[in-house]
C-alpha cells in the first residue's frame, strides 16, 4: 500500500469508527494537515506530520492525549470514559503498525484533497435556507 493509500484508509477508518468525533481536517494557514476533536471527547488523538531529513518523506505521527474530564462519574459514565480510551488505543495502534510515510506528492495530493471536501461542504446548500 502506498503512503497515500494508507492515509485515506486511516481517515476512513478513524472518522468512520468514532462516528465523526475525530476528523482529519487542513489548517487555515498553512495547509497543515491536522486531527480535530470534538467537544465532547475526552480521550483525543494528535497528528503531526514531519519531514523525515534522512528520507525527505513526511511522517505521520499519532498520539493520544486526555482531555479535562472532571467531576464525579456513575458506573455508567466512567464506562462511557472507558470505552472512548479504548477506541483511541484501538486507533494509535493501527496508526503504529500502519507506520504512514507520505512523499511530498502524496501528501500535496491528500491535503488537496481535502480542502476539496470542505470546500464542497461550504458550497452546499443549506436545507431550510
Amino acid at each position: 500500500m502506498t503512503g497515500l493509500e494508507k492515509i485515506r484508509w486511516a481517515k476512513a477508518l478513524i472518522e468512520e469508527e468514532s462516528g465523526g468525533r475525530y476528523q482529519f481536517v487542513v489548517g487555515n494557514v498553512h495547509n497543515d494537515l491536522y486531527l480535530d476533536c470534538s467537544a465532547q471527547t475526552n480521550a483525543g488523538l494528535y497528528l503531526t506530520v514531519l519531514q523525515n531529513e534522512k528520507t525527505g518523506s513526511y511522517d505521520c505521527i499519532f498520539k493520544g492525549y486526555t482531555r479535562i474530564s472532571s467531576g464525579y462519574h456513575n458506573a455508567k459514565g466512567m464506562q462511557k470514559l472507558a470505552d472512548e480510551y479504548k477506541q483511541a488505543a484501538y486507533f494509535l495502534k493501527e496508526m503504529e503498525i500502519a507506520n504512514i510515510c507520505l512523499t511530498g506528492d502524496e501528501l500535496r495530493t491528500f491535503v488537496s484533497e481535502l480542502k476539496s471536501a470542505e470546500e464542497q461542504q461550504l458550497n452546499a446548500p443549506q436545507m431550510g435556507m
